[in-house]
């Protein structure tokens, strides 16, 4: 009997030992090199500014690794040297954020938006969720500041959030505008894992995320050690009651973490990256109160109720 157990013990082991590899390797595989979405598949967003009669030149922004960034860059409706820099989620790239926040966004403001790199129409390269797009976003601000643009926001959603908040804190920025970002990186990874039907999803995701870093040889790290250095710039956090991708806990202790001046927006019954079809006048409203007060000094408006809502 005893034989038995130990046999039925190695047995699970050996299967527990070849489970964790394959995560290891597929997992951060997957992670590291996610597929892009291709306009057949989207057929419904538009594939350009000019799709919604906006003008817009398109550019090519290196950045200093040598990743050349697809990008447009949407000018102001009104006169203005302020800009925001428009910072798209994993796996997808402008589009969606050109349908939907670049029209009123725009009115104010001139707007850039980049494919970060692995994603949309800019070079190849691995994705870190974190690691080395802050780089894209020091291209972006690079480039804006060399058209006199200025003051500066970032603003982005999931992991386009998560990265506002990391590249914000070295970046010269005025502010920062994230929406659903994540706290800690195993968090998504893990739920999304259990989504799927991966078994022991939060151990997986920290295999994953560590062979992740092995192929992209970089440490990933997590917006919450970051988050206290973007004072003194702005912080708008936009957090979906019911993500049940990236936890609304967690972007509540990323918000916790955070100095002052920050600002924080729970939307009730809005899933991830919901918050704008949720509420889009609502949603409008923040931002551009937000980024009134940073970009064009208006600091003697107060943050509306909704917007301080915890």
């Amino acid at each position: 009997m005893l034989a038995l157990a130990q046999r039925l013990l190695a047995l699970a082991l050996a299967t527990l030992a070849g489970y964790l590899a394959y995560v290891l390797v597929e997992g951060s595989r997957r992670l590291t090199r996610p597929a892009r979405r291709v306009p057949a598949d989207t057929a419904e967003l538009p594939d350009s500014p000019a799709a919604l009669g906006l003008p817009f030149e398109a550019l090519s922004i290196a950045t200093h690794d040598g990743v050349s960034l697809a990008a447009w860059l949407i000018p102001a409706a009104r006169e203005t040297h302020a800009a925001v820099i428009l910072l798209h989620g994993y796996s997808w790239d402008r589009r969606p954020q050109l349908a939907s926040v670049v029209p009123w966004l725009r009115e104010r403001y001139h707007v850039i938006q980049i494919d970060f790199r692995g994603h949309g129409a800019s070079d190849d390269a691995l994705v870190t969720l974190g690691a080395t797009e802050p780089r894209d976003v020091e291209a972006a601000v690079a480039f804006a500041r060399s058209r006199g643009f200025g003051p500066l926001a970032l603003m982005g959603s999931s992991m386009g959030g998560a990265v506002a908040i990391l590249a914000g804190s070295t970046q010269p920025v005025a502010a920062v505008v994230a929406d659903a970002p994540y706290a800690h990186l195993a968090d998504p990874v893990a739920n999304r894992m259990a989504e799927r039907g991966w078994p022991l999803s939060h151990l997986g995701a920290r295999v994953v995320l560590a062979g992740a870093a092995l192929r992209a040889r970089v440490r990933l790290p997590s917006p919450i050690a970051a988050v206290s250095r973007l004072a003194p710039r702005g912080l708008l956090m936009i957090v979906p009651r019911d993500d049940r991708l990236i936890s609304h806990r967690e972007s509540l202790r990323l918000y916790e973490a955070a100095s002052q001046p920050k600002q924080l927006w729970v939307v009730d019954e809005a899933t991830h990256q919901e918050s704008y079809s949720r509420a889009p006048e609502a949603y409008r409203g923040v931002v551009l109160e937000f980024l009134g007060r940073y970009l064009d000094g208006d600091r003697s408006v107060e943050p509306s109720v909704a917007a301080a809502l915890v």
